[in-house]
């Protein structure tokens, strides 16, 4: 293995040490040193990948924007109807995050920033946009109701993807997927307007 290929390896190692910190304590309170333990590295040597704990928190933001943009294009094949892009974008999105915890840690860093005001939530206004977008279709298709702004109803499901993963922890795994089915379905005839 050439040290291409091993300053690769160590990255990503890190990327999931980092991503596991942060996920679980937030920026504020998640600890460069523990990342650090987590790989067997030293805290100088980790800082030779990544030279602050910003730039750390910048790179796993940046992982968590490319797999929304992957579970993005896949909502949005040609000739997808817009409910069925609106259910993958939501399933798929609670599903991403509750596997994914490169994407869990983007979010709640996103998330932790706009609290803290210290970032632009940007990742998530993405999402947010992405959303309102395929909910204006729906409504021009009339697929979704027009009895609410299409913002609001982004919101809404936004706030169901968001909220699922608090929500996922009071089930047991093996309840996961037939809860969020039953969620989708009661957002579904919401946003269809009790068609």
């Amino acid at each position: 293995m050439n040290q291409q290929e091993r300053s690769r390896r160590t990255r990503e190692q890190v990327l999931d040490a980092a991503a596991e910190e942060f996920a679980r304590h937030g920026y504020a309170d998640a600890a460069v040193q523990s990342v650090a333990a987590r790989t067997g590295m030293t805290k100088g040597a980790l800082y030779g990948h990544f030279p602050s704990k910003e730039r750390l928190a910048d790179a796993l933001v940046a992982v968590g924007a490319q797999s929304w943009a992957r579970l993005l294009a896949e909502s949005q094949l040609p000739g997808t109807a817009p409910l069925t892009s609106l259910r993958t974008i939501t399933v798929g999105l609670a599903h991403a995050l509750r596997e994914d915890e490169r994407l869990r840690a983007a979010v709640r860093l996103e998330n932790d920033g706009l609290i803290a005001g210290t970032g632009d939530g940007g990742l998530l206004a993405d999402m947010r946009r992405a959303i309102v977008s395929v909910v204006l279709r729906g409504q021009d298709e009339g697929e979704v109701t027009s009895g609410y702004r299409a913002e609001t109803i982004a919101q809404l499901l936004l706030s169901v993807v968001l909220g699922a993963q608090s929500a996922a922890a009071l089930t047991r795994d093996s309840s996961f997927e037939p809860w969020l089915e039953r969620v989708w379905e009661l957002v579904l005839a919401m946003i269809r307007g009790g068609r």
